[in-house]
């Protein structure tokens, strides 16, 4: 683990293997320590939020439970998933915004570039 400006960083290689249940906890105990997964979230959810993604998903929530097409939250949750995943279908298309997704990986990238030392 190397030091970087007092903060110590995992060191990743090509060797370095992500399925690697040490390496994920290491990443993970990382990210929760310094605030990253927070900012994460945050960034995402502001992303969504700009694409009106977020909106959409309140809007068809409280349509299905309005309906009747959801009784229960596992209901809801199973109609929210087949959107994210299908889209339209007379519904409105939940699938993620490119741009949130975008967002979403640059904040990952940046969170893992102040715990990681990548080497090549």
């Amino acid at each position: 683990m190397a030091t970087t400006n007092g903060v110590k960083k995992t060191a990743i290689d090509s060797t370095t293997s992500g399925n690697s249940p040490d390496f994920q906890s290491q990443v993970t105990l990382a990210l929760l320590q310094n605030g990253g997964v927070a900012r994460i979230q945050a960034a995402l959810q502001q992303r969504l939020d700009e694409a009106g993604w977020s909106q959409a998903l309140r809007e068809y929530v409280v349509k299905l439970f309005r309906s009747g097409e959801a009784v229960t939250y596992d209901d809801a949750v199973s109609k929210v998933m087949q959107q994210v995943r299908a889209g339209s279908n007379g519904a409105p298309d939940l699938r993620l915004p490119e741009e949130a997704n975008r967002g979403g990986a640059e904040a990952v990238r940046k969170e893992l570039e102040q715990i990681c030392e990548m080497k090549k």
